[in-house]
């Protein structure tokens, strides 16, 4: 989907995990297998395509305060550490000693403290933290593998980067552009070729972001190569 919404399948592993445990709190027979597997498949399909959808539609309504921003990351570890707290509360035969508001407010908060204080941890900004990259509204032109030339083929405002080896979060990049509907704008890439392995893993990294966010570069998820991230306003 593009803009960090939750992953489908832990999404729907998740809600069958939530399921079973609001199920247990008001005191209800477990479900089967195959309903729960049915769930999951369908949360795992409904909930980020609805969020994608939702937030979309929210962002073209003319007089709507901008939607905070919070990452799919966030949204399922908070999550996950609601059914947590929850299922630590369950006991055979008892009534649940963990109240459901306490669940909520627990994951809640680790939405909130929890990405900004592994930021100042680890000194740079983790991917729970990062803002969604628009750079399928980047049209690139390329020369020879060096990104010179951007266009903003979107109806919304973006701020393009090019970030060279030598530059990585938390700093942005030095070559930033923020470009109108239809703009175009040019960088000098100098010697450095894109990031791609498994034979250039130190080169440089393309991104658009939605500003305020900045663009910038950072290790890939599997740990080879780099990507193009956008950090939080900053």
């Amino acid at each position: 989907m593009g803009e960090l919404f939750p992953d489908p399948v832990f999404t729907g592993i998740l809600v069958v995990f939530a399921v079973s445990v609001l199920r247990a709190y008001a005191g209800r027979a477990r479900l089967s297998a195959w309903k729960l597997a049915l769930i999951g498949i369908a949360a795992g399909y409904i909930i980020p395509h609805s969020l994608a959808y939702i937030t979309r539609a929210w962002r073209v309504q003319p007089g709507l305060p901008e939607l905070p921003v919070v990452t799919g990351d966030q949204l399922l570890f908070g999550a996950w550490m609601a059914i947590f707290v929850l299922a630590i509360g369950l006991r055979p035969n008892q009534p649940p000693s963990v109240p459901l508001w306490v669940g909520l407010l627990v994951g809640l908060a680790t939405i909130i403290i929890f990405p900004p204080l592994v930021d100042r941890l680890t000194g740079s900004f983790q991917r729970a933290s990062l803002r969604p990259d628009l750079n399928h509204c980047a049209d690139w032109v390329m020369d020879q593998a060096q990104p010179w030339q951007v266009t903003n083929i979107c109806d919304e405002q973006i701020t393009v980067g090019l970030c060279l080896p030598h530059e990585e979060n938390p700093a942005p990049c030095a070559q930033i552009h923020t470009i109108l509907p239809g703009a175009t704008a040019r960088f000098d890439p100098g010697g450095a070729q894109l990031s791609w392995a498994p034979s250039n893993l130190n080169g440089s990294t393309v991104v658009a972001c939605r500003p305020p966010a900045r663009p910038s570069r950072m290790l890939s998820v599997m740990g080879r190569g780099y990507d193009g991230v956008c950090l939080p306003p900053g």
